[in-house]
């Protein structure tokens, strides 16, 4: 893949920080240039017009040129919310739908160190840039984080597994509940969310861990809180999904 010229990338490349209060909305608006956004702290809910989005940590939403959206702040914490904006002539190396990527824990430690002191050399400051880019290029894809689906008879299915009080149960005690048989279910999960129930539930929980391990919640009551009798379980877990333990998550707050 052709890369752009370095000198350039300090033009092409705009970091933005902004910080949300709970519930704190941005009104829907679009830009000329690519957006990548993702949380360094808290979880952001961005809506286009076709979609809902969820932006915990460790996630982040591409929206291409002149995709209009807005969002809201769902941490009961102040929100750290970066906005990397790509110039049009870098976006055809990135997707043309609204995505949802993976970031390493090294991507976000370099928007903090490009954000905390900026270098004052122009050579440095661009080969970071391109470092950065390069870190963008190389995630791993999704369409959604966390797909939602109002067809009528999954949509009940979805609110009792993303509910913080049943997550103690089982994912087979919960579907037993519905009419449906859970290979009926399972089905459909693939047909209307592109993942398993399974899948599905394992992110809902995490994104509430993520909010919890933010208000201080220990590790043993939100381990017992997610239905693991050990602590050690639910950090590996928790590690899977966000390549961080609860307590590394806890130090950058």
């Amino acid at each position: 893949m052709q890369k752009p010229d370095s000198p350039t990338l300090d033009r092409l490349i705009e970091i933005n920080q902004f910080f949300y209060k709970k519930d704190e909305e941005v009104e829907p608006h679009s830009s000329l240039w690519g957006d990548f956004n993702f949380s360094l702290d808290g979880i952001l809910e961005l809506r286009t017009e076709k979609q809902t989005f969820l932006a915990p940590p460790n996630y982040a939403l591409w929206l291409p040129p002149q995709t209009e959206h807005c969002s809201v702040a769902l941490d009961h914490g102040i929100t750290h919310f970066i906005c990397i904006r790509i110039h049009p002539s870098l976006c055809e190396h990135l997707p043309q739908d609204v995505t949802t990527f993976s970031i390493r824990p090294f991507l976000s430690v370099l928007v903090r160190e490009i954000l905390e002191h900026p270098p004052a050399a122009h050579k440095m400051y661009v080969h970071l840039l391109q470092v950065l880019f390069d870190q963008i290029l190389q995630a791993e894809r999704y369409d959604d984080y966390l797909p939602q689906s109002q067809h009528p008879v999954l949509l009940p299915v979805l609110q009792q597994l993303a509910d913080p009080m049943l997550f103690q149960y089982g994912l087979h005690t919960l579907l037993k509940r519905f009419s449906l048989s859970e290979r009926q279910i399972l089905r459909l999960s693939q047909q209307e969310l592109g993942l398993p129930i399974s899948e599905w539930r394992n992110r809902a929980k995490i994104i509430y861990a993520i909010g919890q391990i933010r208000q201080g919640t220990s590790i043993k009551r939100l381990a017992y809180e997610l239905g693991y009798q050990h602590s050690s379980s639910f950090i590996a877990f928790f590690k899977r999904y966000t390549n961080q333990t609860p307590s590394q998550m806890r130090s950058l707050n």
